[in-house]
């Protein structure tokens, strides 16, 4: 389970987390309807910014996946780009063949091939990420792209994307043909609270996790938004870290068992990896214990991550825990409960946390339920078996 577990979080939130469906939030929603809105406008150039971790490269997949089927697109990574890389990236996605080492016959092939599909209505996308960090002279040639234009219209529509200072490097580089397109500006929107958690919990369901509101209860949703903002990056490693060492602790941690003895001598281990056991005279109880001491259904433990809760099913005798009667309470670890002359150890308790005392005001209903559905399980097997001992007879 616990290995499952951490499989799944690798995929949700590690390195395997591209094979999840995109988790849409509102952010991500208002920046596609922006980047479709800015690109089909005459200027046909948008901006958008955002700092590291904020789905920029996810919302341009979304982009260029709903894009490529009605135009050409190339993006390419604006860090360190050279303008001969970004000419090579351009040709290669648009896929034009074109041999030659000369800059000069590169970008006329190009721009031949920008005019010819604006002539049919059609101008290519080319994006840029990271443009913040593109060399001078890449920012020249973008500068240089988007002033080409045939018949009044611009050949090449154009997406900027950085972490920030978009128009004060457009300002600053002198890349007036760009500035002279007016591109609007979109800035990037961190996740509510609320959107974490719904993200975080739809991520690890989409990526075959199971338990997910268990996960991530709205307290931890909470913590992993107030310490990354909610910026999803930040947000997928956060979470990853939780759900590794979640599952390292849970490797780690001894099972809790009861020791039944009974004259000093063990009879018996059980280990707790369930979620309630019974105790009683029943066969159909969980822990069986042959005393006349002891009822039908006697007691219950419930198992919990943070604490093991006894209460006695309004035993004929009462059940006692380290001498003293007990009706309902916490468990810790070596507790011994008596029953009749048998004696049963607690080992490896975990230790009970705060809310512990809320999980024992609410095992009442729990435990009549269950007991409720123990004895009526009694009374169909007793019935059983006394038909089949009386079909037995007749035959005989």
């Amino acid at each position: 389970m616990e290995a499952n577990s951490i499989s799944a979080g690798n995929k949700a939130f590690g390195a395997h987390a591209d094979s999840v469906p995109v988790i849409p939030y509102q952010s991500h929603q208002d920046a596609l309807r922006f980047l479709f809105s800015a690109t089909e406008r005459k200027s046909g150039l948008a901006l958008m910014q955002g700092p590291a971790g904020a789905g920029k490269t996810t919302i341009l997949d979304a982009f260029v996946e709903a894009s490529v089927r009605d135009a050409a697109v190339a993006i390419v990574d604006g860090v360190h780009l050279t303008p001969r890389n970004l000419l090579n990236e351009m040709l290669a996605q648009f896929k034009l063949d074109v041999q030659t080492e000369q800059d000069e016959l590169l970008m006329q092939s190009l721009s031949n091939f920008l005019a010819h599909q604006t002539r049919d209505n059609c101008a290519p996308i080319l994006i840029v990420d990271n443009i913040d960090r593109a060399t001078k002279s890449t920012l020249l040639l973008l500068n240089w792209l988007a002033a080409l234009e045939i018949g009044g219209k611009f050949i090449v529509r154009i997406v900027l994307t950085g972490r920030d200072r978009i128009v004060e490097v457009i300002r600053d580089q002198g890349m007036r043909s760009v500035a002279r397109r007016h591109p609007p500006m979109f800035s990037l929107n961190p996740l509510t609270a609320y959107e974490a958690m719904t993200y975080l919990r739809a991520r690890l369901i989409a990526s075959g996790g199971e338990k997910a509101n268990n996960v991530f209860t709205p307290d931890v949703s909470y913590r992993l938004h107030e310490l990354t903002y909610g910026w999803p990056g930040p947000l997928n490693s956060a979470a990853l870290d939780i759900m590794e060492r979640a599952g390292e602790l849970a490797f780690s941690k001894p099972v809790p068992q009861i020791i039944l003895t009974r004259n000093a001598k063990t009879l018996a281990r059980y280990d707790l990896t369930g979620t309630r056991y019974v105790i009683g005279r029943s066969e159909l109880a969980d822990i069986v214990i042959q005393d006349a001491f002891v009822s039908k259904l006697h007691a219950m433990l419930q198992i919990h991550n943070d604490s093991i809760i006894l209460m006695d099913l309004n035993s004929t005798n009462g059940t006692t825990v380290n001498s003293r009667k007990a009706q309902i309470t916490v468990l810790h670890n070596n507790d011994i409960l008596m029953l009749g002359s048998y004696r049963l150890k607690l080992e490896n308790a975990p230790a009970s946390k705060r809310g512990a005392d809320s999980q024992v005001a609410a095992s009442d209903t729990v435990t009549m339920k269950t007991l409720t559905d123990h004895r009526r399980e009694l009374a169909r097997s007793t019935i059983a078996a006394i038909k089949k001992e009386s079909g037995a007879n007749r035959r005989r």
